[in-house]
């Protein structure tokens, strides 16, 4: 148990090694009315305020966003984050930033890169259906460059029909340990693929101790293996939770929390109710042999 609390004080503390630094941010309701994107409104939406953009038209729409003129990033990586929602949104819609730097030499044209959210899942997944609000990144990493960029350009990008809501944005720099671009925020402590691939091992691993205490426990043998296992899973359980609330706390992916917190959830809910079963089975057939002997006898 000593060494699992020591494993997941690691993990939190490797995962908060690097440190983020809000640039500036975007609020909305802060932007006068003509300084709003052609055909943008806000309004409060889920007791937020939000920007409102609608594509009314078959033919595909571009918005720009927000430019940031001479941002004040120090760091060679930094993002723009915020939350989106948005409704039937057709096709593959997605957000941009492009980062402009000056040019390596004199005479020679600006850097232009970009970042965009076309991913499958994840932050930096792409805008189409249907989505409540989620969190959205768009990272960078000016490895290599002239230099801080001059100006950020974010843009929306929809391919047809649909609606789209963002909240607040905002600009964060990274220091530190290098954050992953895999799609997920810059803290991410894993991807989405290999959340699938602890849920599978995990849900296997634990389905066999399951059988084991299901077949030991049935034939009234292994009781110390038995008790032991079904006291470490709740000890697991605990764990999981307490990695899940520091993953929540720290504004991980969905796929970082929801699998720690769905398995404290199993373990906690499951596990105290088959000790107790256990105990009392084993119980039971502790006295059915020792009236059989007492018969015998």
């Amino acid at each position: 148990m000593k060494r699992m609390l020591v494993s997941i004080a690691l993990l939190t503390f490797s995962a908060g090694a690097w440190s983020q630094q809000t640039v500036t941010e975007l609020n909305w309701k802060d932007r006068a009315p003509g300084d709003l994107p052609r055909g943008a409104a806000t309004l409060m939406l889920s007791g937020r305020e939000a920007l409102k953009i609608e594509n009314t038209a078959d033919a595909p729409l571009q918005l720009s966003l927000w430019t940031i003129p001479q941002p004040k990033i120090a760091a060679q990586m930094y993002a723009v984050m915020g939350e989106i929602r948005y409704d039937a949104v057709q096709g593959e819609g997605f957000l941009e930033m492009w980062s402009y730097f000056p040019p390596a030499r004199v005479g020679m044209p600006e850097g232009q890169y970009f970042s965009r959210t076309l991913g499958d899942s994840g932050e930096m997944g792409k805008i189409s259906g249907t989505s409540d609000w989620r969190r959205f990144s768009l990272p960078f990493n000016s490895a290599g460059a002239s230099g801080p960029p001059s100006r950020l350009q974010i843009n929306l990008i929809l391919r047809g029909r649909g609606t789209v809501y963002l909240g607040p944005l905002k600009l964060a720099q990274y220091s530190g340990a290098k954050p992953a671009l895999d799609g997920g925020p810059a803290n991410a402590w894993w991807s989405d693929r290999t959340a699938g691939l602890i849920g599978g091992i995990a849900g296997s691993i634990l389905g066999c101790l399951g059988g084991l205490v299901g077949v030991l426990c049935s034939m009234g043998k292994g009781r110390g293996l038995v008790i032991a296992l079904l006291k470490l899973q709740i000890g697991l359980g605990i764990l999981c939770g307490v990695a899940g609330i520091a993953a929540l706390a720290q504004h991980q992916r969905y796929s970082v929390y929801y699998p720690l917190l769905l398995g404290a959830a199993i373990l906690l809910l499951v596990y105290p109710r088959s000790l107790s079963t256990a105990r009392r089975r084993y119980q039971e057939q502790e006295l059915r042999r020792m009236q059989s002997l007492d018969v015998s006898g």
